[in-house]
């Protein structure tokens, strides 16, 4: 049994974003194609709702299998009471993912 289909779903989004991305850092390297350039690095901005952190979870999932380098970033802009507490939770959640950046 596989994940349910909206995990499915946006994890195969996330791996065509992803491929894309491979396929245009490598013509981009001006390398022959059995040269393999280093790994990009692909960030997710995360803002720690549902949305953003499947997101996460999705590049967290798929950019291993690629090669892909992953990070995940969060931003307190301080407009609220609390969101500096917001802000490193959701920065701890994306470590927990193995996203450091």
């Amino acid at each position: 049994m596989g994940p349910h289909p909206a995990v499915a779903a946006i994890r195969l989004a996330v791996r065509r974003v992803l491929t894309d991305i491979l396929d245009d850092h490598g013509r981009a390297s001006g390398r022959t194609p059995n040269e393999r350039p280093p790994s990009p690095l692909v960030l997710v901005a995360c803002s720690g709702g549902a949305d953003s952190m499947a997101l996460a979870s999705a590049l967290a999932f798929e950019a291993p299998r690629l090669g892909v380098r992953a990070g995940g970033v969060t931003v307190d802009h301080g407009l609220q009471a609390g969101s500096d507490l917001r802000a490193a939770e959701v920065a701890s959640r994306l470590r927990e993912l193995g996203l450091d950046p």
